[in-house]
């Protein structure tokens, strides 16, 4: 029998006039890395608000399969469905032949079943009795099985569409969203640690195109935190078609701001987080992004009070995105061992953000004495140096 994978989409069915365009770009993201992972050519269509998925090896690596497509945004459900009849009898039959094989298992097999049903009108009965009747039927041919309407162990899912029934027994939950580079670009103020690698994802599921921006203190630090950063650049990237990594060195423009005697220590940190603010700025202007994206999460840490996140913020000139904002680290933590990335950011590394530190720094910073202790800075020609010094991967 032909085998199927069946997707629903979620919010992009919502887009009304614009569906289209949010449909396209699903189905190019599915094809890129269908394509990508196993060698093979995939037939993709839009139809009825669903998208069918047929490929010459019947998708016998369900799990595999399964795996990949966990990672796409965009996808509500997912299913892996045979193509049968819309003669009852003959549906039964083809059930019957393709039931998972645990259903004969005295000791693994489901205790409760359902049958759930969605059809069109190519069908003379309502969804509700042709639940009941493919049960009864299920029933009469031997299951075995106890029915429950709510929670049950097993449902025989069955779409009727385009002169065919499509039946599974499992249901994939998919990833949700948006379709992957669906909002244009953003870039990422991204670092070692467990939160901006967190809200580069929270991004990427609304459809962002993330291009990532890290500040390193090499030389004055060793190279670990580099390496952490593209490591988990690399687990983060398999969520859009392509991924670029700014490596900025900022170790020499902390060290100038640490030793002028001009500036109060207290203030070195929002300083610091300025002229990284000021960078990424530009690095958006050359790519043509929409925005910058940090990991702040008011109240957390000294730089993420209202009053620094004011005076930090007030450098950008183009908005701002703060997904973990309302997060608690809990919530944050929780997710980052959800997408991966939590071993990693745990490793020990030397932290760019920790170095050259104030003992006591500042939590109320006044935005526009802030201002004026940026005036006694060559910010300008340290924005440029630090481009120029840029490693791009």
């Amino acid at each position: 029998m032909r085998r199927f994978i069946l997707l629903h989409y979620g919010e992009i069915g919502l887009k009304k006039s614009n569906m289209a365009y949010f449909v396209d770009k699903l189905k190019k993201r599915l094809k890129f890395v269908l394509q990508d992972e196993f060698r093979l050519n995939f037939s993709i269509k839009h139809t009825l608000g669903r998208i069918l998925i047929s490929s010459s090896d019947n998708f016998v690596d369900e799990q595999k399969y399964a795996e990949v497509l966990s990672s796409v945004f965009g996808i509500q459900n997912f299913k892996f469905v045979w193509e049968g009849s819309l003669d009852l009898d003959v549906l039964i039959s083809e059930m019957w032949e393709n039931l998972p094989k645990n259903i004969f298992d005295l000791d693994l097999k489901p205790r409760t079943f359902r049958v759930a049903v969605k059809r069109s009108m190519i069908m003379p009965f309502k969804s509700i009795e042709l639940e009941r009747e493919i049960g009864a039927r299920l029933l009469k041919k031997g299951i075995d099985i106890k029915v429950k309407m709510v929670d049950p162990e097993l449902v025989v899912d069955v779409e009727f569409f385009n002169g065919h029934a499509y039946f599974s027994f499992r249901k994939y939950k998919g990833a949700g969203g948006l379709s992957p580079n669906s909002q244009g670009r953003f870039i990422s103020l991204i670092s070692a640690g467990i939160d901006s690698p967190v809200a580069s994802y929270l991004m990427m599921k609304r459809g962002a195109r993330v291009i990532f921006t890290h500040f390193h203190a090499y030389p004055f630090s060793d190279k670990s935190e580099l390496e952490n950063v593209k490591s988990l650049v690399k687990i983060l990237s398999k969520y859009q078609f392509d991924t670029k990594l700014y490596l900025i060195p900022f170790g020499k423009i902390q060290k100038s701001i640490s030793t002028n005697l001009e500036i109060p220590s207290k203030i070195r940190t929002v300083l610091y987080r300025r002229l990284m603010i000021r960078i990424a700025e530009k690095i958006a202007k050359n790519e043509h992004a929409k925005g910058l994206i940090t990991g702040d999460s008011l109240g957390q840490v000294a730089s993420q009070t209202p009053e620094n996140m004011f005076a930090i913020h007030d450098a950008s000139t183009i908005p701002m995105f703060y997904p973990l904002i309302g997060f608690d680290k809990d919530e944050t933590i929780s997710m980052a061992e959800k997408i991966g990335t939590f071993k990693i950011s745990k490793l020990p590394c030397t932290d760019t953000c920790a170095m050259f530190m104030p003992e006591h720094p500042e939590i109320r910073a006044n935005v526009y004495d802030v201002r004026e202790y940026e005036k006694l800075l060559p910010v300008n020609e340290w924005v440029e140096e630090a481009l120029k010094s840029a490693e791009i991967i």
